[in-house]
């Protein structure tokens, strides 16, 4: 309250300011002038008066707005109890009403009017098209999708505050104050399902615009090379950052789904998951089937099934922070452990089979299949020292498991002792050299 008396203060003093240096002009516009540029929010007053956004988008700083927005409504609501406080009434003539008040009425319709220039901006910020580079800027940096969503979202959050805040206010005390406070809330809770609507359209078009570029394979990386690549795809990343961008304002944003999903909007449903659960639920799984496509052009099914592994473990690691249902994390890490187990069978369990079914004898003699091991080998291990696992964690797992399939059978191998020429690798030697493997 302190700080609300100082403010009224300096509201008294600029208004006297303010009459000798307008000679005419607008006090409020004035006044507001004043009040914006302390806050930092100066442009909120050209482009809440029409003022085209490319003349001042370069000023739009979403780090000053909503502290501004939050005091102008702190200091709305201290100002409407300091009223209460006061015992303020309207009877049925203005000189009945106790003095004591009447310096803080004006400062209660001042910050009245700086409210409703903060939510005439909201118009601003909602009417843009989303698929515009920005359409606010944090430090001059457009922002992109989704984060082109940010600013919305960060709109509705301090709407829905606001909203909370002023609508427990008791007004009871005075007809004046109520109708103040009622045509605020009132459009506070307008513009909050204004807001809604935007972020709902602009979910939709962003959620379709990746969908369809994974159908139509364009939001999928280009292979670098005829026999692709193991490395995580950009649509795998792209999915993820929407996932967990959505996520990330759960609270927000489930409310919206929600809606949209009882106006029966387009929403996947599945059994009693939320609507926004499901969303994400159906993103990821349209990802893995067409990353499962994708894979199919690899002519080294090695590889196919490396490139596999690496994004369905990257899928899991993402979700693993999120409020995943347990069905469906139990189901991604199936995936990665089946990907495991086939990617080895066909990169390598052809190189064991040189030392399970050894050269027949001839002559009455065992020919030693460490020759043939060993070319395969070492044609593998050429080969796959240049593929990727970006991941620290699945790589030493991949090596582990790799090394735990080879290095029994090669032991025992040796064991047999075929008694032709010594091997070229120890035991040793190959641990570490499939601990090479997977660098990139």
């Amino acid at each position: 309250m302190k700080q609300i008396k100082i403010l009224a203060k300096e509201f008294l003093g600029d208004v006297e300011s303010a009459k000798r240096s307008t000679e005419g002009g607008d006090l409020s516009v004035l006044l507001l002038e004043r009040w914006f540029s302390k806050l930092g929010v100066w442009w909120v007053l050209h482009v809440a008066d029409g003022t085209p956004s490319g003349e001042v988008e370069h000023a739009l700083d979403a780090s000053s707005l909503f502290p501004a927005f939050t005091k102008i409504v702190n200091t709305f609501r201290g100002t409407l109890k300091l009223l209460h406080g006061h015992g303020y009434t309207v009877n049925t003539s203005a000189e009945e009403e106790q003095p004591a008040a009447k310096e803080w009425l004006p400062l209660a319709s001042f910050t009245q009017q700086a409210m409703l220039k903060m939510l005439t901006f909201v118009d601003s910020i909602v009417v843009p098209n989303l698929t515009r580079e920005s359409f606010i800027v944090d430090d001059g940096v457009p922002a992109p999708a989704p984060y082109k969503l940010h600013n919305l979202l960060r709109v509705h959050e301090a709407l829905s505050q606001a909203f909370s805040i002023l609508s427990a206010l008791d007004s009871s005390s005075s007809a004046k104050i109520a109708r103040i406070q009622g045509g605020i809330v009132n459009l506070l809770s307008a513009k909050e399902g204004k807001v809604g609507e935007a972020i709902w359209s602009a979910l939709e078009e962003i959620r379709t615009r990746i969908v369809e570029s994974l159908d139509d394979g364009q939001g999928l990386s280009c292979t670098q090379t005829p026999q692709g690549s193991s490395d995580i795809d950009e649509a795998t990343k792209s999915v993820m950052e929407y996932v967990m961008f959505l996520d990330n304002y759960y609270s927000i944003v489930e409310p919206i789904v929600s809606k949209a999903s009882s106006l029966g909007r387009y929403v996947p449903q599945i059994g009693d998951v939320p609507p926004l659960t499901s969303l994400e639920v159906k993103m990821v799984y349209r990802l893995l089937e067409k990353l499962a496509n994708k894979s199919e052009a690899f002519p080294d099914q090695g590889l196919r099934f490396l490139f596999l592994l690496n994004n369905s473990s990257y899928i899991v690691d993402q979700l693993c922070v999120l409020d995943f249902p347990q069905y469906y994390r139990e189901d991604l890490g199936g995936k990665v452990e089946g990907y495991t187990k086939r990617y080895i069978r066909v990169s390598w369990e052809p190189v064991l089979s040189c030392l399970i079914n050894p050269t027949p004898t001839c002559f009455g003699k065992n020919h030693s299949p460490l020759p043939k091991f060993e070319s395969e080998f070492q044609k593998i291990y050429t080969t796959q020292k240049l593929w990727k696992v970006p991941h620290p964690e699945l790589r030493i797992r991949l090596r582990k498991a790799i090394i735990d399939e080879v290095i029994p059978c090669y032991t025992r191998c040796l064991a047999d002792d075929y008694g032709n020429a010594p091997p070229k690798f120890s035991p040793s030697n190959l641990q570490e050299m499939l601990q090479e493997l997977f660098e990139g």
